[in-house]
């Protein structure tokens, strides 16, 4: 299974995070390829079978508005029939931002593999290590 890592961090947060599913998928013996959002190949990640994609919260609980929404909406088609995880933090709020991206997956055709983990400001360890549990499920899959 090919599977592509594509996050949006501001603050180093999210990027944490996707280190520790980075470090999930490595120890069992998956293979990933990581970018953040901003230095995307859209064909590289849509080649993959299994998506892997953190965001930040932006504003009023919205996905990163300047990148990923974009990509969102301009790849819609292509989310259809795809394996997808979903991850990141927010400061204020309660995470409700990563629900409504899990809808907009469902909504054009992605298979979420499991229920999204977001975390409040700076994850704590108990956090990475279930990220990095979640990255050992997806490179068994």
């Amino acid at each position: 299974m090919k599977i592509a890592l594509v996050y949006r961090s501001t603050t180093g947060r999210t990027e944490a995070m996707a280190k520790a599913i980075e470090e999930g998928i490595l120890a069992a013996g998956g293979a990933v390829n990581v970018s953040s959002i901003e230095d995307v190949n859209v064909e590289d990640v849509f080649a993959s079978d299994i998506l892997v994609l953190g965001s930040s919260a932006d504003g009023a609980e919205s996905i990163d508005e300047t990148n990923f929404v974009p990509f969102m909406e301009e790849n819609k088609e292509k989310f259809s029939g795809k394996k997808v995880f979903l991850f990141g933090s927010y400061g204020w709020g309660g995470g409700e931002y990563a629900n409504t991206w899990k809808d907009q997956i469902l909504e054009f055709g992605g298979e979420m593999i499991e229920e999204p983990i977001t975390c409040l400001e700076d994850p704590e360890e108990a956090i990475l290590e279930q990220l990095r549990e979640a990255g050992k499920k997806i490179a068994a899959l």
